[in-house]
This record gives C-alpha cells, sequence and structure tokens, in this order.
C-alpha cells in the first residue's frame, strides 16, 4: 500500500487531495497539520513545520512515506519575506519523506499562477511551463530548486502542478473565491438585489482558466504515479476557459437572483458594513460561522475582482494531457457544486 503524506490539508488544495487518496483504493493517507486533524479515512500528524523540533519528534513517529503531497503556504507581508518561511516549511517536509531511508518515490509540489508573475500584472498568454522565469522575488522558485536539488541527491523523483485560480472549499482558508461570491450572493439575497459583478469591465470582459480543487486533486494522485510526470514541471486547469460575463450569470441563476451590472464596489468597507447583517443571518438559519471577516478575506478578494481579473490568464494544457492526463472539467457546473458544497457545510443558507 502506498503511504501519502499530505501538507497544507487545512487548505484548499490539500483539503482536496487528502479527501480524493483517502476515497481512493491502495492509499494509506497521512495529514501534517500543527492541530494534528484530518478528514474521514485519513489519520492526523500534529507538526509544525516551522520548528526543527517538532518535525524531528514527528518524523519518529511516522510510519515510512512512499508520497509526499505539498500544497502549504505561510502569508508574510512582502514576497521576500515569502521565501524563508515557505522554503523552510517544504524542506522540512522533505525531512519528514526521508524519514525512512529508500521508503520515498515521488513529490507532489503544488504551486500556482505566481510561478508565471500574475501577482506582478499581465502575462504573457498562454503561459507555458516553458516559460523563463521573471525577476524575484519568489518563493515557488526556491522551492522548485531546492526540490529538484534534493530529489537528484536521494534518487527519488518530483512533479510539480500550476494551477491558475482555483475553487473549492476550506473554512479555514479565508482566500477563498467560492465563499466570497456565496456571501455576496446571500447577502444581495437578502437586501432584494441583484448580484452585481464586483470588479471593473476589464475583470468582467478578460479570458481566464479556473482550477477546481477536484481537478488538481486527480491530476496530483495521477502525477504521483505516472512515469511520464517525473521530473516534470505541468500546468492544471479545468478545461475550456471562461469569462466571467458568461459565467457571472450561470451563478445569479443558481442562487435564483437577477444579474446587475458589474460595479467596482469596495469589497472591504462592504464587508464592515454588512457584518451585523451576516450575523443575523447566520443566527436565523442555524450557519455555523456569524463572523464575516473570518469567512472571507475581503482585501484578498477586492485583489482578486479588481486586479487578477482584469488581464487574460491562460495556461497551455497540452503538455500534461499528451503526459496522460485527460481529466476536463466543466467551470460553471463546478461552481454549482462548491456552493452546493458551502450549504450543505452550513456556511451559506
Amino acid at each position: 500500500m502506498k503511504h501519502a503524506l499530505v501538507v497544507g490539508s487545512s487548505g484548499v488544495i490539500g483539503g482536496a487531495i487528502a479527501r480524493h487518496l483517502a476515497s481512493a483504493s491502495g492509499w494509506r493517507v497521512t495529514c501534517a497539520t500543527r492541530g494534528g486533524s484530518a478528514p474521514d479515512g485519513a489519520q492526523g500528524l500534529a507538526v509544525d513545520l516551522l520548528d526543527p523540533a517538532s518535525v524531528r519528534a514527528a518524523a519518529a513517529q511516522l510510519a515510512p512515506v512512499t508520497h509526499v503531497f505539498y500544497a502549504a503556504y505561510q502569508h508574510r507581508p512582502t514576497r521576500t519575506e515569502e521565501i524563508p518561511p515557505n522554503l523552510a516549511m517544504l524542506r522540512h517536509a522533505i525531512d519528514l519523506g526521508e524519514a525512512q531511508s529508500g521508503a520515498l518515490r515521488r513529490f507532489v509540489l503544488v504551486t500556482g499562477g505566481k510561478y508565471y508573475g500574475l501577482q506582478w500584472g499581465a502575462i504573457k498568454t498562454p503561459a507555458r511551463e516553458t516559460d523563463p522565469r521573471h525577476l524575484g522575488p519568489n518563493f515557488y522558485y526556491a522551492q522548485q530548486d531546492h526540490l529538484a536539488e534534493r530529489a537528484d541527491a536521494a534518487g527519488w523523483t518530483w512533479s510539480h502542478l500550476i494551477p491558475p485560480y482555483v475553487t473549492g472549499f476550506s473554512e479555514r482558508a479565508p482566500m477563498n473565491l467560492v465563499m466570497a461570491i456565496g456571501v455576496l450572493a446571500t447577502l444581495s439575497r437578502e437586501l432584494g438585489l441583484p448580484l452585481r459583478f464586483p470588479g471593473p469591465a476589464a475583470s468582467w470582459n478578460a479570458l481566464h482558466h479556473l482550477a477546481d480543487v477536484e481537478q488538481i486533486a486527480a491530476a496530483s494522485a495521477w502525477a504521483a504515479t505516472s512515469e511520464t510526470a517525473a521530473n516534470q514541471i505541468f500546468n492544471i486547469a479545468n478545461g475550456d476557459p471562461g469569462r466571467w460575463r458568461n459565467s457571472w450569470p450561470v451563478v445569479a441563476e443558481h442562487f435564483g437572483l437577477a444579474v446587475g451590472e458589474p460595479l467596482p464596489v469596495p469589497l472591504s468597507q462592504v464587508a464592515t458594513e454588512l457584518a451585523p447583517l451576516w450575523q443575523r443571518i447566520a443566527e436565523r438559519e442555524g450557519l455555523r460561522q456569524p463572523d464575516l471577516h473570518a469567512l472571507v478575506d475581503w482585501q484578498w478578494a477586492d485583489y482578486m475582482f479588481k486586479t487578477a481579473f482584469s488581464n487574460d490568464v491562460l495556461f497551455e494544457l497540452g503538455k500534461i494531457r499528451r503526459a496522460g492526463f485527460s481529466g476536463c472539467v466543466d467551470s460553471e457546473t463546478a461552481l454549482r457544486g462548491r456552493f452546493d458544497e458551502l450549504r450543505a457545510q452550513r456556511l451559506i443558507p
């Protein structure tokens, strides 16, 4: 049986990977989190990946690991400050994977569109895995270089997946596009208003790829076991790109709302104004989180709708398809499924 160590399982991507593997045959799954939590079918390992002593203690009780899946992230105020903690966590995750000599076969790293410089503005599209790097700082580059060096020295292999904008569920991840839209739709319905896209015309009309977490999880499982994925970087996204001007009416219909004209309102101010209303909705509907600011990082949501989506973001997907992964997801269907998941988890009514 393959033994997977999933690092970052309390987040959107890592949680999806853990659930996917736990429901598949032939996998034993251990989730490394600070609190030792794990989804059904997996076991937890309490470890602080920024504390070497905690890592050593966890390694002493960890059964031999054959595969590591890494999707963890530590936020810092600047891109330069992000490098040391995120590189340290990756290094310690590799230490856990190598705790039992000779057991580790493959390390799957999942990063994101910042690998191509999305955080700085418009990028070349479609983005290809062979595109040259941009000038730093970029902690993804430090992680990829360290991963390749460690693998080459020890004799195991790696795979690196790069998704664009991610849709998925985690109540512990407030940088969550699905949650932000679901909350805005709920508030609009409560106030008897149409659902307005909260960004400018550029974001409304730009072409973009999305990556649902189930698609990422399936690709991660494939990358862990496929010979053609060894020591390779792959883009991963749902399938066809889309525009919010086409997808937003589908979202509105799912919530029983009319569509209003786009209006780039300041979401941080909207959240402050409507936090008492959300608390009343949560109490009335028996929702699990009455704090609007705990559900969503509204400053991040402002950035996403006003800046991130304002340029075309297309990823070349030919390489992963030629290598053997053929999964394809309809983004609008995936979005509707995610909203239903939020309802089932009693996070929106």
